[in-house]
């Protein structure tokens, strides 16, 4: 049988090189989560970062605008033309506000998912068609106006381009509130063999 004294001095410097390794390994851990922890706290994301306020005074002047920033090929200055937090909420009233305080937040939201969303849809279309904004021009804008359910003002937009020979449009819905025009749905590029009752002219046969 092997005395005590000699298992203890075997297996000692086993389990204090251990007991080393897995402290460094805790440190390690330790100042890896501190490091992350301190980039998520100071870190601002990117959708917080501020934006350009616009003050668009029409929906002509808003589709202009939206053309700028389609050629810019950031969606960052497509949502900078929609309403932000304060214009939104300027247009609930306090009962509203008080009933259902996550209404604002909600509603920004929504508006700035579906912009991001149709904002890829439109860049995607754009790429298969061989399409680049920049080189492209924005001959007329053309709108059709109404009133919501709350009385505001929304018009139809419809941005007439030309790339060479070939046309399409940029379609969107856009909103006043607080005397301002914004960018709120629907943005999407259509080109005229888009719609199914179009069809394309018949190249005549050579006599």
């Amino acid at each position: 049988m092997v005395p005590i004294n000699n298992k203890i001095k075997y297996y000692f410097p086993l389990v204090f090189a251990f007991l080393k390794k897995a402290r460094i390994f805790n440190l390690l851990l330790f100042l890896f989560f501190q490091g992350f922890c301190a980039k998520a706290q100071y870190e601002v994301p990117k959708d917080t970062l501020p934006v350009k306020e616009w003050k668009i005074n029409s929906a002509v002047e808003l589709g202009d605008t939206v053309w700028w920033a389609l050629q810019q090929k950031t969606t960052d200055e497509l949502l900078g033309l929609t309403p932000d937090l304060k214009v939104i909420r300027a247009t609930f009233d306090s009962l509203e506000i008080k009933n259902n305080p996550q209404l604002i937040k909600l509603k920004y939201n929504y508006i700035r998912f579906n912009i991001k969303k149709q904002v890829k849809n439109l860049n995607k279309k754009a790429k298969r068609n061989n399409l680049k904004f920049k080189t492209s021009e924005l001959e007329s804008i053309r709108y059709k106006e109404g009133k919501d359910e709350k009385n505001n003002a929304f018009a139809y937009v419809y941005l007439e381009c030309r790339k060479g020979k070939k046309t399409f449009k940029i379609k969107f819905v856009a909103l006043q509130l607080n005397n301002n025009w914004y960018l709120t749905d629907e943005l999407e590029l259509v080109f005229p063999e888009d719609d199914p009752y179009v069809k394309p002219p018949v190249k005549k046969k050579g006599n």
